[in-house]
């Protein structure tokens, strides 16, 4: 508390003492209380991302927890304003928490180095006040659309291309989410990793056609837009901007909801335990379920799991693995060099007791997730609460 007083203020040539919040505070409906107390989520440090969390720093914003798994590349630092030549190789969020506690002491910063499709659980989505995206394919955006309206938590999205750029606000319960209006041909382009419009072995090596001055003003839209969600300010849902900086032209994008989208069931019943995905067995869990459900209740993942893989010339190998994190060569039978077979599953039950006594962690359960468990009328949901503090080290 010391330390932040110091970070905070400074002497002005009068004598006196000044926050740095001042010139903020001018503004009639500031409350930067509420800023300090705010829990926003980064996902993607690039170009974007850099932009969105030097905003969130300069105004104060008390808990930042950045995503992404990416390292630092040459082409980055004509776009990215928290990275330097002397970063090349080093990883993207563990250098952007170190420049924004240089920005602002007072900013507390969590990291989490991995893929917003995998390695995030739901538990850390509901534990944020908003979540900015600047990722740049539709696996990811899909991902975070869901993962936020499962738990109520509004999302706001950013796109830029050369030097055309958008954003999006999503609320869970109010207006129309991301997949309300996306066509077919995404979830095919998602399909084929494709990024940008351009293939992903070509954004791996930089060369996604952006420019710092798109990323700077959809960055600052989209942070704009959070400010006036922490403030309470009434944001409408499904609510965006399209800008064109060749032609200077403002575009509204408002979509439209889809009351047919299947994406709008928030999770009912979440129970808060003290039990963290290192330290729980599915069977143990299941147990849990059960004493809430009665027998007959299953544990439901929202990923599939592989247990075991068969080849065609009869060997066999136990595995656990997500599918979504396990590569071909995985598959490869050591014996014949054939793929195997995967025998998948997302049910857990009793009656296939193949890993019940394995931990969540085990099978690649995030942890800070919250695990959903139903019979043929009801659902319960566990937050795996002991997780918390381990994931959300806000330092």
């Amino acid at each position: 508390m010391k330390n932040q007083n110091v970070s905070s203020h400074h002497s002005d040539t009068s004598g006196g003492i000044q926050s740095r919040y001042d010139t903020l505070k001018l503004i009639p409906w500031w409350d930067q209380e509420k800023v300090a107390n705010a829990r926003v989520m980064v996902v993607g440090a690039g170009a974007l991302g850099n932009e969105i969390l030097k905003n969130l720093a300069l105004v104060g914003i008390g808990h930042i927890l950045i995503v992404d798994f990416d390292v630092v590349e040459a082409a980055n630092l004509t776009r990215s304003v928290l990275f330097r030549a002397e970063d090349i190789g080093k990883l993207k969020a563990e250098l952007a928490a170190q420049r924004l506690k240089e920005l602002n002491p007072d900013v507390k910063v969590a990291l989490i180095c991995g893929d917003i499709t995998t390695d995030v659980g739901l538990g850390v989505f509901h534990s944020m006040d908003v979540v900015l995206v600047g990722v740049d394919n539709f696996g990811a955006r899909i991902f975070v659309n869901r993962a936020c309206f499962k738990v109520g938590t509004p999302w706001i999205n950013g796109g830029i291309q050369e030097l055309v750029g958008e954003f999006h606000v999503y609320i869970p319960g109010e207006g129309a989410c991301y997949e309300c209006n996306l066509p077919k041909e995404a979830y095919k382009e998602m399909k084929r990793r494709l990024s940008c419009l351009l293939p992903v072995e070509e954004v791996e090596q930089g060369r996604v056609p952006t420019t710092p001055t798109i990323a700077s003003i959809i960055g600052a839209l989209q942070v704009q837009e959070a400010l006036k969600l922490i403030h309470g300010h009434e944001v409408a849902g499904g609510s965006g901007l399209i800008f064109n900086g060749l032609t200077n032209n403002y575009l509204p994008a408002n979509f439209p909801l889809n009351e047919r989208c299947l994406n709008h069931n928030p999770l009912k019943s979440v129970i808060a335990i003290e039990r963290g995905a290192s330290d729980s067995t599915f069977g143990e869990l299941l147990n849990m379920a059960e004493e809430k459900l009665g027998s007959g209740t299953v544990i439901r993942l929202d990923f599939d799991l592989i247990f075991k893989a068969t080849c065609t010339c009869g060997y066999s190998e136990q595995i656990l693995k997500r599918l979504d994190k396990l590569s071909s060569d995985e598959l490869r039978c050591p014996n014949c060099k054939k793929l195997m077979q995967p025998d998948i599953t997302s049910t857990i039950s009793n009656a296939k007791p193949w890993f019940l006594d394995k931990t969540l962690s085990q099978g690649q359960v995030p942890p800070f997730h919250i695990i959903t468990a139903r019979n043929t009328t009801s659902a319960v949901h566990f937050e795996l609460d002991a997780d918390r503090g381990k994931v959300l080290n806000f330092t």
